[in-house]
Formats: structure tokens, sequence, C-alpha cells
């Protein structure tokens, strides 16, 4: 009945999650059939290995949940395994117990060294094998859960002091620009300059205007990554998003000696997006390609379809390009390398983070490639009707 009991208590618990993959490395075959039989009773799915050698190479090949190692093998000591096995990358984490027969303190603490989670002595307590095997697992993963979020405290911390650091120099520079051209507008009013009131004023406006640029990237920013963002999506053509863009930016390449063309490659491919939200990526996209470019830049922007039903607005120049150790760093809010590009082009970096949350926002994903002295290009795939 017992047994009856257990079985149909796993039969439950393997509708609701997927069943916990137990390696069990021991050259005695009545310990590794036990071990399979009281463990599968509690839904386990449990692979055998029955020697050191044999073990390594199913950890090779699979990920398990919970490793049990015998830690005397003919061929390889249940140590040698478990230092082998915790080299892997995708075991790194895998809480293993150990299983001994011996009462040597100074090989259980080895192990624990080499990273081994546990131990059971012989003869196991096979009632509390389950009971074992679950502990170590939940440890584990709080493990798991305990560092992540130190870690993500570490990145927000890192964050928060680029954040200040850039919001100083952003809103510091245009606040003194403002405050002294101020200044020098009343003094040219008094002296009757009108074209020197004029250009003082102009600077004044600029500054305004990038200070305001920088509040509406902060905000932009927050409201996404909140999910307060307003969302309204419709069907669209793609062809239409990319001759919306390029009417939006042609005028800001006139006498620069850039290049801005648009190809559709995808007449036919329709949409699920925000209008205004999507095209708005694509012109940052643009901008940023033309705040790198040079005279003789050419930058394009096509709409293609993609595979798995996708459709790709793609930017592409052939500027200055960057190396590929920048990338990830150019994707990240608040980055110092996002601060560096902003202190040749102004602006928080929020550009391309901005981007990468509207992507996702549709569905989609954005993607970037670049070479030194070839060029750059931004994909965002978004899903096709």
């Amino acid at each position: 009945m017992a047994l009856a009991a257990h079985k149909f208590e796993s039969a439950l618990n393997a509708g609701k999650t997927a069943p916990m993959r137990v390696l069990v490395v021991d050259d005695d075959p009545i310990y590794r059939e036990t071990s399979r039989m009281f463990l599968s009773m509690y839904g386990r799915q449990v692979t055998l290995a029955e020697n050191g050698t044999q073990g390594i190479a199913r950890a090779s090949e699979a990920d398990f949940d919970v490793m049990i190692c015998d830690l005397e093998m003919p061929d390889m000591t249940g140590l040698e395994v478990i230092a082998t096995v915790k080299q892997m990358q995708r075991h790194r984490d895998l809480p293993i117990i150990m299983v001994t027969s011996r009462d040597d303190a100074m090989a259980i603490d080895r192990a624990f060294e080499l990273g081994a989670s546990s131990f059971v002595v012989k003869p196991v307590n096979w009632t509390l094998l389950d009971h074992y095997v679950r502990f170590v697992r939940r440890a584990a993963e709080n493990e798991i859960t305990a560092r992540r979020a130190h870690q993500d405290a570490e990145m927000l911390s890192r964050t928060k002091d680029n954040l200040l650091a850039v919001v100083r120099h952003e809103m510091k520079t245009p606040l003194s620009a403002i405050v002294g051209f101020t200044k020098l507008a009343v003094e040219a009013q008094a002296s009757g300059d009108v074209s020197a009131l004029k250009e003082r004023l102009d600077f004044v406006r600029e500054s305004g205007e990038r200070l305001l640029a920088s509040f509406t990237d902060m905000a932009a920013y927050s409201d996404l990554i909140s999910h307060r963002f307003e969302f309204h999506p419709e069907r669209i053509a793609a062809a239409w998003i990319v001759g919306e863009v390029l009417d939006h930016r042609s005028r800001k390449v006139i006498g620069r000696g850039v290049s801005l063309e648009s190809h559709e490659d995808c007449r036919d491919c329709f949409i699920n997006a925000d209008q205004t939200l999507l095209s708005s990526a694509l012109v940052r996209l643009v901008d940023n390609a033309l705040i790198h470019a040079t005279d003789a830049t050419r930058i394009d922007i096509t709409a293609a379809a993609a595979p798995d039903n996708q459709v790709a607005f793609t930017v592409r120049d052939d500027g200055a390009g960057m190396s590929p150790e920048r990338i990830a760093s150019c994707l990240a809010p608040f980055s110092q390398d996002n601060m560096t590009l902003s202190r040749k082009s102004e602006g928080l970096g929020l550009g391309l983070p901005i981007v990468v949350e509207i992507a996702r926002l549709h569905g989609g994903k954005l993607t970037m490639t670049s070479d030194v002295g070839k060029g750059t290009e931004v994909t965002i795939t978004v899903p096709r009707l």
C-alpha cells in the first residue's frame, strides 16, 4: 500500500512540475538499483553510472538536478569525480551528495572543499534518501537565488552610481549654459545688440532642449521597464514604418554628405505594432548612426521578411563601427560605455536601451553587430501577421 501511495503521489507531482533528475554514481550494483527504486517512488528521473568514468560521461551529456556519488570506487575516486563534474559549466551549481562507508573525516572535508553539498554514510537509510535529495536541491536553489540577488544589488548600485554621475553632467552643463547665456542676453538687450541677443537666446533654447531631451529619455525608459507605457498596437505595413522614418530624418542629412536610403523587401508584410513607438525606435537608431557619421557615410533602413514568421527592421551604416566587446555595454542603461558615448553625442546614453525595451514590448528583440572601420548593423525583429 505504501508503494502504491508513493506512486500515486509521484503521478500527481509529475503533472505539476518536471521530475527531478538525479545522477547516481556507485560501483555497487545493489546500491545503484536500490537508489533507483526508492527515488523513482517519489517521481525522480534517475540515471545510473557504474563507475567514476561513466559518471563523468553521463554528467557531460545531460543536465541534472542532484548527483549522488560514492567516494570509494575502483577506477576513479569520488573526490576525482566531484572535482571534474564541478569544473563543468553546466554543473557549476549542481548539489552533490557523497556516499561513504568509512569514518574518514578528512575525505569528507576534502569533498566539501571540492564542492560537495552533503553526505550520507553506508548503510544508507533508504526511506530518508529522497529527503536528502530534496534538501540539498532546495539549499542549492536558495544559494543560487541569494547569489543572484547579491549580483543584482551590486549591478543596481553600479547603475545608481553611473546614473548619478551622468545625470550630474547632463543636468549641470545645460543649466549652467542657460544661466550664463541668460545673463549675456540681458546685457545684449541693454546695449541694444539685437544680433547678439538672438544668438544668446538661441543658446538658451538649445540648452533647454537638451535638458528636456534628457528628462524625456529618463521618463520613457522608466515607463517602459515598469510597464507604465501606453501601448496601442494596430495592424500596419512594415514598409509604411520605414517610409515614415525616412520622411522624419531626410532633412537631417541635407548638406552633410550623408546618404540615407530605405529599402522594402517585404511590401506585403504586416505587423501588429504601435506605429508611433516602433517608428520612434527606428528614428533613434538612425539618429545614433548620424551622430557618429562622417562625410560620405551611407545609412540604409530596410524591412524584410525573416525566419520563423518574423519581420526584421534593420538600420545599417558604413561608419566607424565598434569592437564586439563594446556592444553589450552600449545596450546596457547608464553603462560606462554609454556614458562615454554620451559625452560625444550628449544625452544619457539611453537611446539603445530604450529601443531594446520597445522591441520587447512588441514581442521581438534587438540584435547588434559591428566591425571597427566597417560600420554597424542594428536589427529589430518582430512577429509578422
